[in-house]
């Protein structure tokens, strides 16, 4: 029996645009069949739990340009990040975990992180699991 494909992605960065890349291809992955683990840190983790995904972010950080491409994207999928995330997470191969060391970092509460993670773990856990991983981005 062969174990399923792992995919990774180390999610640092909190901008839509890397937001979206975060989303898009970890759902993709998970779709696919693929073990799929999102590790959220700094700026990405404090997004992730106040479900800040509102395309009027690419307005505020990219100006009239990130406006124009929010209004494409609105039209190719009218479907918000969080509703694309929320739809695969249902599959169940697609894990969100929390940094224990971010968590504190960001100032955030556990309680309400739990909330929005699978779980909070320590750099050592997450290293385990993404060990043997086909595939393991940092964004």
């Amino acid at each position: 029996m062969s174990e399923k494909k792992k995919f990774v992605i180390f999610a640092h960065s909190g901008t839509y645009d890397k937001l979206y890349q975060i989303v898009t291809l970890s759902i993709t992955a998970a779709s696919m069949g693929r073990e799929t683990y999102i590790f959220l840190f700094f700026w990405a983790l404090k997004r992730f739990v106040n479900e800040e995904f509102s395309l009027e972010r690419l307005s505020s950080e990219f100006g009239e340009e990130g406006e124009k491409l929010g209004k494409r994207m609105r039209e190719m999928n009218p479907l918000s990040l969080k509703e694309l995330l929320a739809e695969v997470r249902n599959i169940g191969n697609l894990k969100l975990y929390a940094c224990s060391g971010a968590v504190k970092l960001m100032d955030l509460e556990e309680v309400k992180v739990k909330s929005k993670v699978d779980d909070i773990l320590g750099l050592t856990t997450i290293l385990e699991i993404a060990d043997g991983a086909e595939t393991q981005l940092f964004i």
